[in-house]
């Protein structure tokens, strides 16, 4: 078998090596709807034939939906065409929508019927798409994706690509200022998917509970998926989780912490009127349960140490949109659980004024159409200057100490983490959202408390917190201020709290 390097070589591997095995695990309609790696290579033949029937030259093809059978088949169906991927949020607001489908230069968008009513925007706004396809249904004034497959079963597309050339554009959600569309290529994905061993997942089943747009989802779930030949359970609402872990009785999910932090606290709960945590555990994720992995931001020691008194393994990974995008990987019972997991093979790492900087085949091509910024986060010689603080370990282990435009910087010198403080209170129930910053030289605390925690007085609890942690700290990077909020903080798709927007 020819080395691994394309997304469409992906498609086809799978294909020859799993074939009838299940691919895709969906429950619609009070039934399961099962596709196999075979029943999908299929789909995506079909979509890239007509792809290849009504454009010439390379062509950029917008996605907006949910993990779904459709939306898969689609996202590789480009890929199958030799075309590139334009994965965005379909939470985000229609202006949004918009404004990267003009940026990314999409020409043709697959799209979900949350957003069929804003078409006439798109349409104003983006002149240059030529189609608008829906992904569920047949449509006035659309085409529809079934119909495409029906009308090209059977065919085979033509021509393909290698690992240099642009797979997808992804756009970051961005805590601050304007996304940006990150380049990966094909060979980004794929080193990113094999950087780690296949660790016997073949035929085990993955719960993707993450929105699809966002790469930790894509490449974690869907891609090793793939490669390692397991089945995908999706998840349709994060309203849903408990009843599809049931339901699936996954071996591994996908979290972000706040997912995370949530579950814990409700087996918590549970645990207060059942003492048997291994009961709960079994009740809440099923019997089959080998590990969680965690990405998307840090996760506290505390949560880790949490889901183990109830028997559950959560690996802590790390890593960003711009390195596909695993840095780090979550090692299951891992012996260091303040770090965010080892450094994956074939990645370097080096540590430049307390700032991580990160160098392998899984680094971006660059920012579409935006060479400065390209300038700033990519060295000449290839080193992405990831913006995070930390330090690594002689067993291959990475820290996170902070992010360096986070970095509060007070009058008498001192450099002020405000990740650090934040982390104190990632495991204390009362607190459900917690911001730290900078305001006239004076370290403040934006606090949303927990609307369900139980209390007489709960910003006393808080504050009580706050002087105890306090102590443990040196004099500056003590929290002096404290605001209560009475609503949560904006944040990103994946679910990051928008520092910019904390007043709002």
């Amino acid at each position: 078998m020819a080395e691994l390097k394309t997304l469409k070589q992906l498609v086809y591997d799978a294909d020859r090596q799993f074939s009838s095995e299940i691919f895709i695990s969906e429950y619609i309609g009070k039934k399961f709807r099962n596709t196999s790696f075979h029943e999908f290579r299929l789909a995506c033949d079909s979509i890239a034939v007509w792809i290849q029937k009504h454009f010439e030259g390379k062509t950029h093809i917008a996605l907006v939906g949910t993990t779904s059978l459709e939306y898969l088949s689609a996202w590789f169906g480009v890929q199958c065409s030799c075309n590139v991927s334009v994965p965005l949020d379909t939470n985000n607001n229609p202006e949004n929508i918009a404004d990267e489908l003009a940026r990314s230069d999409s020409k043709m968008v697959f799209i979900d019927d949350k957003h069929v009513r804003d078409i006439p925007l798109f349409k104003e706004r983006c002149p240059q798409i030529e189609y608008y396809v829906h992904l569920q249904k047949p449509t006035e004034g659309m085409l529809f994706l079934g119909d495409m497959i029906s009308e090209c079963e059977g065919q085979t597309p033509d021509g393909d690509v290698t690992e240099n050339d642009l797979a997808a554009i992804l756009f970051t959600s961005g805590t601050t200022g304007i996304s940006k569309g990150v380049m990966l290529s094909h060979g980004n994905f794929i080193d990113n998917t094999i950087c780690c061993p296949d660790d016997n997942f073949h035929g085990a089943k993955v719960l993707t509970v993450l929105p699809i747009h966002h790469v930790f989802c894509f490449t974690i779930d869907i891609l090793h998926s793939l490669w390692c030949g397991m089945t995908v359970c999706v998840n349709d609402s994060l309203f849903h989780i408990a009843k599809n872990l049931k339901l699936f009785e996954p071996e591994y999910c996908t979290f972000v912490p706040m997912i995370a932090s949530t579950i814990l606290v409700k087996m918590q709960q549970a645990a207060k009127k059942i003492p048997l945590k291994k009961l709960i555990a079994h009740e809440t994720f099923g019997k089959k349960l080998v590990a969680i992995f965690s990405g998307g931001a840090y996760l506290s020691p505390e949560i880790i140490k949490g889901y183990k008194e109830f028997g559950i393994d959560i690996a802590q990974g790390y890593g960003m949109t711009e390195c596909s995008p695993r840095i780090c990987t979550g090692v299951v019972n891992c012996p260091k659980p303040d770090s965010v997991g080892k450094i994956v093979n074939g990645c370097e790492v080096r540590i430049v004024d307390g700032e991580i900087w990160v160098k392998s085949k899984s680094v971006m091509q660059g920012y579409y159409k935006n060479p400065e910024e390209t300038a700033n986060t990519l060295t000449p010689d290839g080193w992405l200057k990831t913006g995070d603080l930390g330090y690594k370990d002689d067993d291959g282990y990475l820290y996170i100490t902070g992010r360096k435009k986070n970095l509060i910087i007070l009058s008498n010198g001192e450099n002020v983490s405000p990740e650090e403080i934040e982390n104190k209170f990632a495991a204390f129930r009362p607190i459900k959202e917690m911001v730290v910053y900078d305001d006239n030289q004076v370290i403040t605390a934006q606090i949303y408390p927990d609307p369900d925690y139980k209390s007489k007085d709960i910003q006393a609890e808080i504050r009580k917190k706050i002087d105890e942690v306090n102590d443990t700290f040196q004099p500056a990077k003590r929290i002096v201020n404290v605001i209560f909020r009475d609503k949560e903080f904006v944040k990103t798709a994946s679910r990051k709290i928008i520092r910019a927007k904390i007043n709002e």
